[in-house]
C-alpha cells in the first residue's frame, strides 16, 4: 500500500470515528461551550475583506444556485470528453445531498439562536452537520482527487490543488461566520464530506474497471 492510500486510509478512519462521536453528541445537545467560543471568536473579526471573501461561499451553498452550479460543472465536464468523471461527480453531489437531509432528520440538533451568536439567515431545519460543507467536501474534493491522478506533477497542479482545499477550509469558517452552524456542525460536515467523497472515488475507480469506462477513454487503463 502506498503513502497516499495509507494516509487516506486514515483520513476516512479518524473521519467516520469522529463524526459517529459528534453525532451522538450532538443529539443530545444543543451546542458545546467551544461552540460559543469559537462562533464569537470568529465573529469577531472586524477586517473589511473579511466578509467579502466569505459571503460567496455562503451564498454558492443554497439552492437552488447549488443545484445550478453543480450540474453547470458535470455539463462542462461531460462536454469535454470526460464523462465517468462527470457521472461520478454527480454521484458526489446528488449522495451528499441526500446524506446531509437524512443526517439532520436523525441528529435533531437546533441551529445556532440569535440570543447567543449573531445569525445571518433564520433558516428552517436542523443544524448537523453543515450541509454546505459536507456538499463542498464531497463534490469539490472528488475534483481534487481527479487533479491529482489525473494530472503530471507540475506547479499547475499544485496550485489548482491548493486553491481547492483552500476554497474547502473557507466554506467551513463562512458558515461558522454566518452564525448558520455551529462548529461542531462544520466539522462534521467535513466529516460526513470525506467519508462520502471515499465511496465517490470508490465508486469512480469501480466504473474506470468497466468495458464502457475504457471505451470512454479510448484506452486500457486500469484504476
Amino acid at each position: 500500500m502506498t503513502w497516499e492510500r495509507r494516509a487516506c486510509a486514515w483520513a476516512v478512519g479518524v473521519a467516520g470515528i469522529v463524526l459517529v462521536a459528534l453525532a451522538v453528541l450532538a443529539h443530545r445537545a444543543p451546542s458545546f461551550p467551544i461552540d460559543l467560543a469559537i462562533t464569537r471568536q470568529v465573529q469577531s473579526v472586524r477586517a473589511a475583506w473579511f466578509p467579502l471573501v466569505l459571503l460567496p461561499f455562503n451564498v454558492l451553498g443554497f439552492p437552488p444556485l447549488v443545484a445550478i452550479l453543480n450540474g453547470a460543472v458535470i455539463i462542462v465536464v461531460f462536454a469535454a470528453g470526460a464523462r465517468w468523471e462527470a457521472v461520478a461527480s454527480g454521484f458526489a453531489a446528488l449522495g451528499a445531498s441526500g446524506l446531509n437531509h437524512l443526517s439532520k432528520a436523525l441528529v435533531l440538533r437546533p441551529r445556532p439562536t440569535p440570543d447567543l451568536v449573531h445569525v445571518a439567515h433564520h433558516l428552517p431545519g436542523y443544524g448537523f452537520p453543515a450541509g454546505h460543507v459536507l456538499n463542498f467536501t464531497a463534490f469539490v474534493g472528488f475534483f481534487c482527487y481527479l487533479a491529482w491522478v489525473r494530472l503530471s506533477p507540475s506547479p499547475t497542479r499544485t496550485t489548482l490543488i491548493t486553491v481547492l482545499m483552500v476554497m474547502m477550509a473557507l466554506m467551513g469558517v463562512a458558515r461558522i461566520d454566518a452564525g448558520e452552524h455551529w462548529p461542531s456542525d462544520v466539522v462534521g460536515g467535513y466529516c460526513l464530506g470525506i467519508l462520502w467523497l471515499a465511496a465517490t472515488v470508490g465508486f469512480y475507480r469501480w466504473g474506470l474497471r468497466w468495458t464502457w469506462a475504457h471505451q470512454v477513454y479510448g484506452r486500457s487503463e486500469r484504476p
